[in-house]
């Protein structure tokens, strides 16, 4: 893996991506903040923070119904598998799903949502996501430079799933997005 070409490539989504919530009439930006939006802010990147995983598919994929940042409401998913890590000398582990509504239900990507311990620190308090293309073979780039927030981090228009408590690292994760909120 060229670590190098990762950066550069993390640089050019990260500028994207604040070019559509400063301009987009589909940002989750509030149209209020949109003037004054000068891009969101992230962690350091850091290199050490991707792995080659390979997928440990589930072939009993229980259904799993994720609380959402809306109470009283949740999203229903199917738990495809998990991947393992390790960060500062400790094996982790992490589950993706996929959408068990139907007509989410042949979207070709797996939904990685997490806490660490840099929630509700210096990273959205909810949580992040990470999402991965399927592939045939099961190998996976797991980089949590790539680490988002769901849009319900911009406002409160949006439902977004929360991690499962499966899902809470007890390490912190220091890259990706850091909290939209704590930077205003």
């Amino acid at each position: 893996m060229n670590v190098e070409a990762t950066q550069t490539e993390s640089a050019r989504l990260r500028q994207d991506k604040d070019q559509f919530f400063r301009e987009s009439h589909h940002s989750p930006i509030p149209e209020s903040e949109r003037p004054g939006f000068e891009g969101l802010s992230y962690l350091p990147y850091n290199g050490e923070l991707i792995f080659d995983v390979e997928l440990k598919e589930l072939h009993d994929q229980e259904e799993v119904v994720m609380a959402t940042s809306v109470s009283g409401e949740e999203s229903l998913y199917r738990k495809a598998g998990y991947f393992e890590f390790e960060v500062d000398g400790t094996i982790h582990r992490l589950h993706a799903y996929r959408s068990a509504h139907e007509q989410e239900a042949d979207r070709q990507t797996l939904f990685i949502p997490f806490r660490d311990r840099t929630s509700g620190k210096e990273s959205y308090g909810a949580g992040r996501y990470l999402d991965l293309e399927l592939t045939p073979s099961g190998g996976y780039i797991l980089d949590f430079n790539l680490a988002y927030n769901p849009y319900c981090a911009y406002s409160d228009r949006y439902v977004c799933p929360l991690p499962p408590r499966e899902n809470w690292l007890q390490v912190e994760i220091r890259a990706g997005e850091k909290d939209y909120r704590g930077r205003h």
